[in-house]
């Protein structure tokens, strides 16, 4: 499993219809950012290319200025399902 944080840019007015969209997409999780139009979000993925695939659907979004990745980590399945204590 994939996992990696992205910073959306938009401009302020658009944020909010960019959220809802990302919201939607399968995988995605918004953190916040959208009042400032720089939304903080998280993507989900099983495997590398389809996380770069989903990268590039949210770039394609109209209003979306750019798309940022902050941070990446890969975990193979059975290291994501221990329990954290």
């Amino acid at each position: 499993m994939n996992i990696c944080s992205v910073i959306v840019n938009a401009r302020p007015e658009n944020a909010p219809g960019i959220s809802d969209l990302l919201n939607d997409m399968e995988g995605v999780d918004v953190f916040g950012g959208v009042k400032e139009g720089k939304i903080i979000a998280t993507l989900e993925d099983a495997g590398e290319k389809a996380l770069a695939d989903k990268m590039a659907a949210i770039n394609n979004i109209k209003g979306v200025i750019d798309v940022a990745m902050i941070y990446h980590q890969e975990e193979k399945d059975t290291a994501m399902e221990k329990e954290i204590v």
